[in-house]
């Protein structure tokens, strides 16, 4: 279980960007994340991934402060994915998917049989069977996306953070982006975290939405039968 209890976040102890936040996400939850642009999205998500300090409160995995996890640890507790582009050249697929065992590996890469089967099972899952030996630097966008996230998905952590995993997609892609993410939550029962500006397309998807307000309040929405009314009244876009 993920929690966060009154904690702040920003880059500075003396410069808090957001702060009051609070929430409870536990295996299974696939949770949107929203808010304007330059809210702080990015920074919560660093945040929750342990990639740069909070400035207050509490943040805690399975009552673990994440922040006290030695880098190896949390690296099988946490992946990230971030919005950046990356352009990799002379890697294919497989050898990208085969990236996310390197908390498991160290950073000589020398694949167990384990490890070589688990590249497998995410190629699987991912649907990119096909892919898997082309190079990364050939694929189209939506292609990018789904190689990006198998080496996330062959970290076996129990928290997978996104953010934004559906810019520059086209429609298509993002539908398969987003079902494949449930399938993720659902069948394998991981907590899945991530920030999108798609509100309509992820309200079929998403248990959870957590709002960043202007006003500079959190909020945590669950699913419930007026979960569209509740996330647009949460955004202030309620008629």
């Amino acid at each position: 279980m993920l929690h966060a209890e009154n904690m702040s976040i920003g880059y500075r102890k003396e410069k808090h960007i957001f702060s009051g936040i609070n929430f409870t996400a536990e295996a299974g939850d696939m949770i949107g994340l929203l808010g304007v642009n330059g809210i702080g999205k990015s920074t919560l998500l660093r945040t929750i991934a342990g990639l740069q300090q909070r400035t207050g409160g509490k943040l805690e995995l399975n009552r673990t402060d994440i922040h006290a996890l030695p880098v190896a640890e949390r690296a099988r507790q946490i992946s990230i994915v971030l919005t950046e582009r990356l352009f990799i050249d002379n890697i294919t697929v497989k050898g990208l998917v085969a990236l996310g065992r390197t908390p498991y590996t160290g950073w000589l890469g020398n694949l167990s049989d384990a490890d070589k089967q688990e590249v497998e099972n995410v190629i699987g899952v991912m649907k990119i069977e096909k892919l898997q030996n082309r190079f990364f630097n050939e694929l189209s966008d939506g292609e990018k996306q789904k190689a990006i996230i198998a080496r996330a998905l062959c970290q076996q952590t129990p928290v997978m953070i996104l953010d934004e995993p559906t810019a520059f997609l086209d429609f298509r892609n993002k539908r398969d982006i987003l079902d494949i993410l449930k399938t993720i939550s659902t069948d394998l029962q991981k907590t899945i975290i991530f920030s999108t500006h798609d509100i309509e397309a992820c309200l079929e998807y998403c248990n959870k939405f957590w709002i960043m307000t202007e006003a500079g309040v959190f909020r945590e929405i669950m699913r419930t039968e007026n979960f569209r009314e509740e996330v647009m009244r949460g955004l202030g876009l309620a008629s």
